[in-house]
Formats: structure tokens, sequence, C-alpha cells
């Protein structure tokens, strides 16, 4: 697959990505320790603007293009395959003796044979038209075996290559801990790599409190979940949730824009507080019962537990839950906070395609709808 890929303007080139969506394992050697080693091979091939006359490096490629971090970088280096090149024939350079032993039909084997070599290539060494650049990010296995794999329920919505999205079941959390050792998200997610043969590092892009319900990203590779990790950073990650307020909204719009901070003396709870950070969110009313709502929210911050505090600030409380909204007389049946991640919009890492997933209402709160 070719997907055209926007380079920086000052480069005035394009470059034409081939996508390598396979995860490779292997062992490094090193004297007497050997170590499981994995890898994510990335190929882009340059292809210049007409009339340009800018070059590029393999290490502009690869910070600005692939955009892979400093630490990726320099662990590539440190592989004799990590970082190659296969030359376009067109631009090897024959030498002149060459030219006048060889034959013209010679010269054209000579090139064609260079042309699907793989060559080593430094970071300052430039890349010219037809020139493909082959990156190997390796990642070493060792830490894949921390989270216990736990043959558990588990929903998957989506899955490539290069990252998985779960639909998480309201009051289960997402990371193992002392209470949950063997019944959170990850143990199941675990189980289910393990089930299919595949060997990642859990790595979560976003968490959702234990009551929450919803749209759950883990990346699966250490570049997937940088660049996933700065489209939340930048906020071209788009979520949207649903949620059941208690009472009887006066607007079906709003803005909530208040500080959030750690209540005193308390691990858990947080507040609105002048001193906190800053914490806005976006609210509308989809549909009002006799007693409670059903709410759309978006944030534009991404603070603990910032629905259930801004809702219950502003005389809105989710209906279940139990530490900002303990004066509802009447939960409907509710027993976690009800609350559901029900939307997600990003950009695939690699490709860069927007992704688009939707995910019901779970029981609890559909009886209720």
């Amino acid at each position: 697959m070719y997907i055209m890929w926007d380079c920086p303007s000052t480069l005035r080139l394009t470059m034409t990505l081939l996508l390598t969506l396979t995860s490779y394992n292997t062992q490094i050697s090193n004297n007497n320790f050997v170590m499981d080693m994995s890898f994510r091979e990335l190929r882009y091939k340059v292809s210049f603007a007409e009339n340009a006359e800018d070059v590029i490096t393999a290490g502009e490629i690869m910070r600005d293009i692939m955009h892979l971090s400093s630490r990726e970088v320099s662990r590539c280096k440190k592989f004799s395959d990590g970082v190659m090149v296969i030359r376009n024939a067109e631009n090897e350079v024959i030498d002149s003796d060459t030219i006048n032993q060889k034959s013209s039909f010679a010269i054209d084997e000579l090139r064609e044979a260079s042309n699907k070599k793989m060559l080593p290539i430094r970071l300052i060494d430039n890349l010219f038209p037809g020139d493909e650049l082959i990156v190997r990010v390796y990642e070493d296995n060792e830490n894949a075996g921390d989270i216990v794999p736990v043959d558990g329920p588990i929903e998957v919505v989506y899955e490539d290559e290069d990252l998985i999205v779960l639909n998480k079941p309201g009051d289960m959390v997402v990371h193992p801990s002392y209470a949950h050792y063997r019944d959170s998200l990850s143990n199941y997610l675990a189980g289910y790599f393990e089930k299919t043969g595949q060997n990642h590092v859990i790595r979560t892009i976003g968490r959702l409190d234990r009551e929450t319900s919803g749209l759950v990203i883990f990346a699966k590779n250490r570049h997937s979940a940088a660049l996933l990790s700065k489209q939340k950073e930048n906020m071209s990650r788009r979520k949207e949730y649903l949620a059941l307020c208690q009472g009887v909204f006066e607007v079906s719009d709003g803005t909530i824009n208040a500080p959030i901070e750690r209540k005193e003396n308390d691990r858990m709870i947080r507040e609105v507080n002048p001193n906190g950070k800053e914490a806005i969110t976006h609210y509308h009313v989809e549909k009002q019962y006799d007693d409670y709502a059903l709410v759309r929210l978006k944030l534009d911050t991404g603070r603990t537990h910032q629905i259930r505090v801004h809702m219950s600030y502003i005389g809105h409380p989710l209906l279940g839950d139990n530490f900002y909204g303990k004066e509802i007389e009447d939960n409907h049946g509710m027993t976690r906070a009800a609350l559901h991640a029900g939307y997600i919009e990003f950009a695939q890492p690699i490709s860069g395609e927007i992704i688009k997933l939707k995910s019901m209402l779970p029981s609890d709160m559909q009886n209720l709808v």
C-alpha cells in the first residue's frame, strides 16, 4: 500500500511510504548474553518534486517524517541493520575504469544488482529520488510478561498491527493493582495476546476510571505509542462521552471552565479549586427525562475525574456516583458512575488514516434511556 506523506515545506519533496506492518522476532547475542528482540520495519521511498534542488538526509526522514523520537533514533543506530538504504540504480556512481572495461549491458546489470542490495547508511547521508530508506525499530520483549496473562472477557472493537481498541466494561480497572492483580483489562489483553501468538508490552493510550465503561486504546509498540500520545497532547484525537446526570437542566448546552485539584488530605477525591489545573468540559443535553438527563460531553483537558467533578459542580452529578453525587436520592438502579466513553476519532499512527469508532451504551445505562 502506498500513501503520499506530507513533508516539511522547506524540503520541497514528497515521500512515498511503503507500509510494512509485520513485526519480527529475533535474538540478539552479546557475548554470553542473549536477548529476545522484536522490531518494526519502516520503509520510505523518496520521490522529489519536479525541479526540486533540496536534498534530505536519513536522519531527517527518521525524525521529521517517521516521527521517531531521539531515543528511538539512537536505538536504531546501535544495530548494524537498524538504518539501511536500497539505492536507486540511477543514483549509483560507476567509476570510469568500470565504464571503460564493461559494456553498457554489463553496467546496467551492475546497477540492477546494486538496486536490490540493502546497505548501511549514516544519519547524515543524503537520499535521492528512488532511494528507499529502511529503518528497523528494535524493542526488547523482556517486559512483555510483567502483566499476568488471564483468559477473561474482552471485546475487541478495532485491531491492526500497531494498536488495538477495546470496549471496557464498567467496574473494571484498566491496569493491575494490589487488589486487582489478575482481573484488570490489561490482564485480559495480555491473555488475548498470548492466545493469538502476539508478544507486546501493554501500553495504554489514555485510561478510564474503574467505574467508566467504553473505548480504550492500547499501542502495540513504542513508536505507535509515542505518535498516539502526541495526538492526545495536540488535541487532534477526539473523544466523546455519554453520561446520565441528575436533575433538570435549564440550558441544553454549556461549557464548564473550572480548575481542578486534589482535595486536601484525600488521595482519591478531586474538587474545583482556583489554585488547581485548568479544566474545560463542554456538554450537550441529548434528552431530558423527569429527574435526570442523557448528556454528551467533550473535554479540552484530561484531569482525573474531570466530568464527574464538573457535573457535580454545576449541580448535576452523575447517577450512581458515590464520590460526587452522594446527595442523589434515586440513582435509578445505577451502581456505578453512569459514564461511558462512546466515541473516539484518531489517526492511525503509521498510515495517517482517520479511524472513527463507536461503542453502544452498556445495558445498565441503556435501560434508562
